[in-house]
């Protein structure tokens, strides 16, 4: 294997999900130079760190290693939602405006914190901020991320969050498409929302897979079996106060 031909491959996934190497950097909490280094065959990642760079990328290590070439674009992730709380009646109240001023200063100190623990940032979608979470240990990254933003804003906000396999790739028409996300996690973390709505403003909702594997560091509220769309198999939901 040459560093050179690990650097194209690695430059090769990462431009056809959508990533700029600050992304990937963040993602596996490394340098951005240490990122350039790879693609540019003079250096290679730590051999601890392929599995990581694998599942991110979608490509086995085999792959990464020039040993085969397959797409793959399925990782681990927890995926999560931000809702201002009550923005239809301020869609009402403002001039169009003031009202985009309003969302921007809510989304701004959201996003900081999902970046500052590593998140990135997938799209906004009227009021919500779709995020997604790669690499070790997103579970804690995420709770610890929604946490840290819901003491941020003044705004009652929901937080919703779901944790298993997703597609992550450029969706669109080649001269618009944008990285997105797909699949049951995603959807399943879509659906907590309207269940938060449901139970109380400024609620962190989450799903038995984001909340099993690190039960022990968080501080949870009620939990309830909720019939999900286009599943034959109702869903644990539970609400969230904390981590530890």
């Amino acid at each position: 294997m040459l560093l050179e031909d690990l650097g194209n491959v690695i430059k090769t996934y990462r431009t056809r999900l959508g990533f700029t190497q600050n992304d990937l950097a963040s993602a596996l909490q490394v340098s951005p130079q240490a990122v350039s280094k790879w693609e540019r065959g003079e250096n290679a990642p730590d051999i601890a760190m392929l599995p990581a760079l694998s599942e991110l990328l979608g490509a086995s290590v085999d792959t990464l290693l020039c040993s085969r070439w397959r797409e793959k674009r399925t990782v681990e992730a927890s995926v999560v939602f931000a809702d201002m709380e009550n923005f239809s009646d301020l869609a009402m109240a403002l001039p169009p405006a003031d009202l985009a001023i309003a969302l921007n200063t809510w989304f701004y100190p959201v996003t900081e914190h999902m970046l500052a623990r590593d998140g990135l940032p997938i799209k906004c979608i009227g009021d919500e901020l779709l995020c997604v979470f790669v690499g070790e240990r997103h579970r804690e990254r995420a709770f610890m991320a929604i946490f840290e933003a819901r003491t941020a804003v003044t705004a009652p906000t929901r937080f919703s969050i779901a944790s298993g396999p997703v597609w992550m790739g450029p969706l669109g028409h080649p001269l618009h498409a944008r990285p997105d996300v797909l699949g049951g996690t995603v959807n399943l973390a879509s659906a907590l929302q309207p269940w938060a709505k449901r139970r109380a403003p400024s609620l962190v909702a989450a799903s038995a897979g984001a909340v099993d594997p690190v039960r022990s560091r968080l501080s949870l509220g009620f939990s309830e079996s909720v019939p999900v769309p286009g599943s034959a198999e109702p869903a644990t939901f539970h609400e969230v106060l904390g981590i530890s």
